[in-house]
């Protein structure tokens, strides 16, 4: 019974990760965001590509669809003995399929608004950090990928030194590992001074 909530959980997990609106909003104008601005299935691409509203819809469902399912698991929900991890894999799931939704190829987002919202749910404090960190580098460098990145890496240590749970500190470290290296482009990119900042529009057809 407990591999069966497992099991589901992670599969339904998974599937809430698929609703890319990005992705969605762009299909209904005619074009797939992927070939467009950075190339990248999300809120910050749909700014670039599609403007304010799409971004703020994007990003929305993006950190709802993480949030809820978490969260109505650790309050809601009565789980059986045995599924105290079901939360954080649940978390992880959505974000894993934002990240490689199987109706886009595989190539979806980067996973940054779906990592708040799964941060939220599980701890409001280092939501908090992460919007710390996201202003902060905003306000320095206007890369959303460098806070991604910051915020990714952060989580198995915040989340390990708080719960001492080593399985889901590993779990939360190999998801960190996952998002940085969906990153390597961004960074090379910005090494490069081609990589898109906040607020502008296409820089060059290699960004895409």
């Amino acid at each position: 019974m407990t591999a069966l909530w497992y099991i589901c959980g992670v599969f339904i997990g998974y599937l809430l990760g698929n609703i890319n609106t990005a992705a969605i909003l762009a299909r209904i104008k005619g074009f797939d965001i992927r070939g467009r601005g950075s190339g990248n299935a999300g809120a910050s691409n749909a700014l670039v590509t599609m403007g304010k509203g799409a971004a703020v819809c994007s990003a929305l469902v993006d950190i709802l669809k993480a949030f809820l399912p978490v969260w109505l698991l650790l309050h809601v929900i009565p789980l059986p003995e045995g599924c105290s991890h079901l939360p954080v894999l649940v978390g992880i799931a959505v974000i894993l399929g934002h990240m490689f939704p199987f109706w886009m190829q595989f190539r979806g987002g980067k996973g940054f608004a779906s990592l708040l919202g799964f941060s939220l749910a599980i701890d409001w404090r280092f939501f908090l950090v992460c919007i710390a960190i996201l202003a902060i580098l905003l306000l320095t460098t206007r890369y959303i990928a460098l806070a991604t990145i910051a915020c990714a890496a952060a989580l198995p240590v915040w989340h390990g030194i708080g719960t001492h749970d080593w399985l889901e500190t590993v779990l939360l470290s190999v998801l960190a590992v996952v998002i940085i290296s969906k990153h390597i482009q961004n960074l090379r990119r910005m090494k490069d001074g081609t990589e898109i900042k906040l607020g502008e529009k296409h820089k060059k057809e290699a960004d895409t």
